[in-house]
């Protein structure tokens, strides 16, 4: 097998589970993982807490997490990972749907899969190690379904300019009001109210 990344810069490489008790091990270290940071922040991230809220072992941990910032990467990693399966699922349950209504369930997607857990969501967007690879991997897919979801439906929107400009400004509209919608709106107004706005937002700028 061909040296990672990781190990050619001598960084201590992740060993990935194979077997459903090696997965759900994996799953259970990294939901304390989102326990303990919401309960007491990055700082309080102790594999004897982690271990505990877990009910596993420290070297089970250590087994697939060579250190901390492993542990906080591959947390991240699972949220962009179920961003991106629900981006896809979208598309496919909107196959057949007007171009306006894919974007608007690619929108609402987006805030309700930052609605979960928006304190946890927080802390992975400010405080991920390595992140910002992974984060620009998920806006690639995004802009790749924007792309699909337009080039497949070319009587519904008529692009005058450059369709790539377009793209750009589409990604970064939805990624920026998703996450500010969660996490930045005023305190009167409702998450309903805030996301109708958002979807109003990126729909007048699609046929702008």
């Amino acid at each position: 097998m061909p040296p990672t990344n990781a190990k050619r810069k001598g960084k201590p490489a992740r060993r990935e589970p194979k077997q459903r008790r090696s997965r759900e091990t994996v799953d259970a270290v990294l939901d304390a993982v989102a326990k303990v940071l919401k309960r007491d922040g990055a700082g309080g991230l102790t594999t004897n807490h982690i271990a505990q809220v877990a009910g596993v072992s420290i070297g089970s941990i250590y087994q697939y997490f060579p250190n901390k910032a492993a542990l906080f990467t591959a947390l991240f990693n699972r949220h962009i990972e179920e961003s991106s399966r629900l981006v896809e699922s979208t598309l496919v349950e909107h196959a057949t749907s007007p171009l306006d209504d894919v974007v608007r369930a690619l929108v609402e997607a987006m805030i309700e899969v930052h609605a979960i857990d928006p304190a946890l969501h927080e802390l992975l967007s400010t405080g991920a190690p390595h992140g910002a690879e992974v984060a620009r991997d998920f806006e690639k897919r995004l802009h790749g379904a924007l792309r699909l979801a337009i080039a497949s439906r070319p009587k519904e929107l008529a692009v005058s300019g450059d369709l790539e400009r377009k793209l750009f400004v589409l990604t970064q509209m939805i990624e920026a009001l998703s996450h500010g919608v969660v996490l930045r709106r005023p305190p009167r107004m409702s998450l309903a109210a805030a996301k109708e706005e958002a979807v109003r937002a990126v729909l007048v700028y699609l046929h702008a």
